[in-house]
């Protein structure tokens, strides 16, 4: 399996469905992983994941776009889930509303020598399924 589906697959699932979580995510991410230029241990992007899953549900990923080189990949992706928790923001804390909410995201994956990510340069539009949430006429809606 590459590792584009193994990171896909891992993210679809609440990292509490795995029995040890970090040991799982790091099977992918080295400890700590550097992410848009500040190193973070892999127990802190469980939590991440964790925070995404208790605020999201019912989880659509679609790759649009890849280009890979050695070391590197680079993916835009279509991320599509449903708001049934409460969602933490930069904006402050937002109620679950029950709607669909897309956004697309781009990460540039550095790769060890050992296959697992050491770095990742992140752009995700986040101001757009805030958008969506307080109102469903934006983006996709739903």
């Amino acid at each position: 399996m590459d590792i584009e589906r193994e990171l896909f697959d891992l993210w679809r699932v609440p990292p509490a469905g795995h029995p040890d979580p970090v040991a799982v995510f790091a099977r992918l991410y080295a400890d700590p992983v550097t992410i848009n230029g500040v190193p973070m241990p892999v127990a802190d992007l469980v939590a991440r994941a964790a925070a995404l899953h208790a605020a999201f549900t019912d989880h659509v990923i679609e790759v649009v776009d890849r280009v890979s080189a050695p070391g590197k990949l680079t993916v835009a992706f279509r991320h599509r889930a449903r708001h049934t928790g409460p969602w933490r923001t930069p904006l402050g804390e937002l109620p679950p509303t029950g709607r669909t909410v897309t956004g697309l995201g781009i990460d540039v994956l550095s790769l060890g020598p050992d296959g697992r990510i050491t770095a990742i340069w992140v752009l995700a539009d986040e101001l757009q399924r805030i958008l969506q949430v307080h109102d469903p006429r934006v983006g996709a809606g739903g």
